[in-house]
């Protein structure tokens, strides 16, 4: 629910959520826009199926003069897309109230970053002194490792000016409501209102992901990840599940604007895939995904029968050399496998056993490569993989040696689902652990997984905060 302005100052540890949409306006419609779905690109013929369907905020004042043209531009130009204006619902005091609260949530954000403190200010001039050293590429590891607090200082610093543009673009368009309703324009002054509502939805938007970036306070939340899906329960229906949920995936990575790779996958006897490896690179790419291990159960019709069908997830961070050298695995604990690869990579990998896989005996997990064309490349490339795994496992289970971590890896059957999708005889997508659910499964499926990522990532916010 969100807070008035007026309610007092939030922690900044402890920032508001704001799950409740602001109130609806009935103003100027447009006519609907056709969507239009495109099939990601790079999947096997197994796996094509039908693809359906953003108070320390600077506020600026315009000229009067300025912000009337504005207001006239602004007024043609939906009155030239045949926009009609409606009965207002929202008032003028309504709207500055909900500004007042985007505001403060904006200032929660950039608090939390530190803009603004003298620190921040201080920590950017060393960053920026840094970057522009002659001899900064003289240590590549060193040279990246500055680059990266450079671009989270412009980040945050465009952070920063995109909210304080956006406050001043909401209060010229209320300030010109306010003129046009004391000049009795009750169009223009519609228009204003929906003007100012506009770029308030929008924000709140932006707003909101900002959020839930300020819970990637994780060791590896800010590391790339893998996701292996691998076939469940359910037989050739579970090899396609295992396509659906990939393609779920990489909807939700094309639309987040990162980038996704297939590394390996293993063909289904009859249709589908019975395991598939992808590399997802973006920001907080594991923070983000983390929640989605576990078991996914489909309920649908299948060949005239309403079946269930399961798949299991696992993602892992991405680690550099740095973060894994320090781990040491004993010899014993690992059992190795050596297979043909096939695919890419000529008669090599067809003809000499280049694939590699290790299962960690202690706890059962089990990584495989195939990516490289040589064997002692893949076993370099699968130990940085085990090592990721085991780092990850050892910080959920909050113990402090790898002996210690247990193997409780749990299997993709019968009631060991995070997640539910049913299809047939309604149409439902409920998580069961935070109980988050939403009826319209297909959209779920094409990968808008935004509510459901969102509500999982809360939950473990809180659960956080009774530990503590």
């Amino acid at each position: 629910m969100a807070v008035s302005a007026g309610s007092g100052s939030a922690s900044m540890l402890e920032p508001v959520w704001t799950t409740a949409s602001l109130p609806r306006l009935a103003l100027p419609s447009r006519a609907p826009v056709a969507a239009r779905h495109h099939a990601p690109t790079g999947l096997s013929w197994s796996c094509q199926r039908s693809w359906g369907v953003r108070e320390s905020v600077l506020l600026l004042l315009v000229p009067s003069c300025i912000a009337r043209r504005h207001g006239r531009n602004l007024g043609s130009a939906l009155r030239a897309e045949g926009v009609q204006t409606e009965e207002i619902e929202l008032t003028q005091f309504q709207l500055k109230k909900e500004l007042g609260e985007l505001k403060r949530r904006g200032t929660i954000i950039l608090d939390s970053l530190g803009f603004g403190s003298a620190e921040f200010a201080a920590e950017a001039d060393r960053v920026r002194e840094a970057v522009n050293q002659a001899d900064l590429w003289d240590d590549p590891a060193k040279a990246q490792d500055v680059m990266a607090q450079m671009r989270r200082i412009e980040s945050s610093e465009k952070r920063a000016a995109n909210y304080a543009s956006t406050a001043e673009e909401i209060m010229a368009a209320l300030e010109l409501a306010k003129e046009a309703e004391e000049g009795g324009d009750d169009e223009e002054a519609a228009m204003m209102r929906h003007e100012a509502w506009t770029v308030l939805t929008k924000w709140q938007e932006e707003l909101s992901k900002a959020e839930i970036e300020m819970l990637m306070n994780g060791k590896f939340d800010a590391s790339n990840c893998h996701i292996s899906i691998y076939a469940g329960a359910g037989g050739d229906e579970a090899c396609d599940w295992v396509c659906m949920l990939e393609r779920m995936y990489t909807g939700y990575v094309q639309k987040k604007g990162w980038q996704i790779k297939r590394l390996d996958f293993s063909e289904g006897d009859a249709i589908g895939l019975k395991s598939v490896d992808l590399e997802v690179t973006g920001e907080f790419a594991f923070g983000i995904l983390q929640g989605e291990q576990g078991t996914h159960r489909l309920v649908r019709v299948w060949n005239g029968k309403r079946q269930t069908t399961f798949a299991g997830v696992e993602v892992a961070p991405i680690l550099g050399d740095d973060s894994v050298a320090a781990i040491e695995i004993q010899d014993g604990d690992l059992v190795w496998h050596t297979f043909r690869s096939g695919g890419k990579g000529g008669q090599n990998v067809n003809k000499v056993e280049t694939g590699v896989r290790v299962t960690h005996v202690p706890t059962g997990i089990v990584c495989k490569s195939t990516e490289e064309r040589s064997q002692l490349m893949n076993r370099n490339l699968v130990m940085k993989k085990l090592k990721a795994r085991l780092l990850m496992v050892q910080e959920q289970q909050n113990v402090d040696t790898l002996a210690e971590i247990r193997g409780d890896v749990a299997m993709a059957t019968w009631g060991a689902q995070i997640r539910n999708y049913v299809l047939q005889p309604y149409t439902i997508v409920k998580d069961v652990r935070t109980g988050h659910e939403r009826g319209d499964a297909e959209r779920v499926l094409s990968g808008d997984l935004d509510s459901h990522v969102d509500a999982v990532l809360r939950m473990r916010s809180l659960e956080k905060k009774k530990k503590i």
